[in-house]
């Protein structure tokens, strides 16, 4: 689910049409390339704010707080590894995995270990821009 934050990336709203927000990028594959308006799980988020002003995902007031912030990742995070056991040494991966999963839970509540969820590219592209891998590597969706 990562790569977006390419510089050879561009807006999807100016390449095929299929962003409604304006935050989404071109993502690795076509699969990944969904703006957060396409999504109903997503969408409904926005129905429960009854705010029409919030245009995505991210500007929606509770994203920042539940995805963006280090200490409520943090400490889902260590909810994670004593669940499962499995550790994430590296600090800006361990933020993004668990803001992927935040979202994904925000959404659609409970899901299981094994089971993913596409997230919209506006959204992945916010959490790698706010917790980067230092060489520019993402591993992308990969359905279990």
């Amino acid at each position: 689910m990562e790569n977006a934050s390419n510089e050879d990336n561009s807006d999807l709203s100016s390449d095929n049409g299929s962003c409604k927000c304006g935050n989404c990028f071109i993502m690795p594959t076509a699969r990944e390339c969904v703006c957060c308006h396409e999504l109903s799980k997503i969408k409904s988020i926005f129905d429960e704010e009854d705010d029409e002003s919030i245009t995505c995902i991210t500007a929606h007031p509770g994203f920042p707080p539940a995805c963006l912030n280090k200490y409520v990742l943090q400490i889902a995070y260590y909810q994670y590894k004593q669940q499962y056991g499995e550790a994430i040494e590296d600090s800006s991966e361990k933020y993004r995995y668990r803001a992927y999963r935040q979202l994904a839970r925000w959404a659609c509540e409970y899901l299981g270990k094994k089971i993913r969820v596409v997230l919209p590219a506006c959204a992945v592209n916010c959490i790698r821009n706010s917790f980067p891998d230092n060489s520019g590597n993402y591993t992308g969706f990969h359905p279990h």
